[in-house]
């Protein structure tokens, strides 16, 4: 009832959201995907859109990344949020905005890492790559 549980409240709210979405994602993108390309849903970079195989590909691997770091960024930030109790308000924001922006990096990273994992296994024309033996 006081402001600081408010504050609290929220900042752990708003710590958790991201890792949760991330999570629900990642399940979805790895379990749910469309069969086929499309512009409404699903995981789109240059080199998933060109077949049916790299569209699923690109739909498994992100699946499973997001799922991965949405899992282990729920469980981190649960872990990091617990300890905003008893904090300033002034301190729980800035760690609250730490968490958040550490989230931000982390997904663009694994964007960053889907996206060459797709480039490299598959053409632009959506064919597979063929290693040299």
């Amino acid at each position: 009832t006081t402001v600081v549980g408010k504050v609290e409240f929220i900042t752990r709210i708003a710590v958790l959201v991201g890792p949760i979405v991330l999570l629900v994602l990642g399940i979805l993108y790895f379990f749910a995907a469309p069969k086929e390309a499309n512009y409404h849903f699903g995981y789109r970079c240059y080199f998933g859109m060109g077949s049916v195989e790299a569209w699923r590909y690109t739909q498994r691997i992100a699946g499973l990344i997001w799922a991965l770091l949405g899992l282990v960024l729920t469980v981190v930030m649960v872990l990091l949020s617990g300890g905003f109790a008893g904090k300033q308000i002034q301190e729980m924001l800035t760690l609250a905005m730490t968490c958040i922006l550490w989230e931000a990096g982390l997904v663009a990273v694994s964007c960053l890492v889907i996206n060459v994992l797709v480039a490299v296994n598959f053409t632009a024309s959506g064919d597979y790559r063929r290693r040299r033996k």
